[in-house]
């Protein structure tokens, strides 16, 4: 990997589990300190990160870490469930052996990572859960797509994970019974479910708000 994707990358992650948090002020200089890279790659990096959004330039003020847009989050979400409702009744119809043992190997990995309380490593193996069912269907391509509108919703949904009466295991229960469905061939079942699961998000908003208020831009108002 190139120095400015190796940068780009890092400074990604960082930006999504909140290591850099939201509202944060940041320079070029203390990233390549940071992630020990020098400032090209770094400013290169920045550059990418700014056009998606995730970094802010204010002329004399400084650069900073955007706060997570809310709205666009919302959105994302809804644009997601959209998709991912046709791509898991998909799968229930195929049930590919291969792709449902990772799923049950996915799902392992996450009560291990629960108990652990390693959030970090329990969303990526919940990110794995839902891709896995696009590599099933043959829609890899979609899934990378979302991933590009994907950026404040996986936000949204790490900084979930710190919040403690927000328990884990009602993920992985979801998971399990998902995964249910499309062994035993119910897309009807399959598509309410992962319907549900992901509807969790409006569910969770506003533990979010009152427990991070300083985080997040872009709040509807409530009527």
């Amino acid at each position: 990997m190139n120095l400015k994707l190796q940068a780009y990358a890092e400074i990604l992650k960082r930006i999504v589990n909140t290591e850099y948090q939201p509202g944060q002020r940041i320079s070029e200089k203390e990233l390549s300190q940071d992630l020990n890279i020098g400032r090209t790659p770094i400013r290169e990096a920045v550059l990418q990160l700014r056009q998606e959004g995730l970094i802010n330039v204010i002329p004399q003020s400084g650069t900073y870490i955007t706060k997570i847009d809310l709205q666009v989050a919302i959105s994302a979400r809804f644009i997601r469930e959209s998709i991912e409702t046709r791509i898991v009744k998909e799968a229930a119809a195929l049930n590919d052996p291969a792709y449902i043992k990772n799923l049950n190997t996915i799902i392992a990995n996450q009560k291990f990572f629960s108990h652990q309380k390693e959030f970090e490593k329990f969303f990526g193996e919940d990110e794995a859960f839902h891709r896995e069912f696009y590599l099933m269907t043959n829609h890899q391509q979609v899934w990378e797509w979302l991933q590009t509108t994907n950026m404040q919703l996986n936000r949204f949904r790490m900084l979930s994970l710190k919040v403690k009466n927000l328990p884990w295991s009602n993920l992985i229960s979801e998971h399990k019974k998902i995964l249910k469905a499309v062994e035993t061939h119910d897309p009807e079942e399959a598509e309410r479910l992962i319907a549900n699961h992901l509807h969790l998000m409006l569910d969770q908003k506003d533990a979010l708000l009152r427990t991070f208020p300083e985080y997040f831009t872009n709040v509807p108002s409530k009527k």
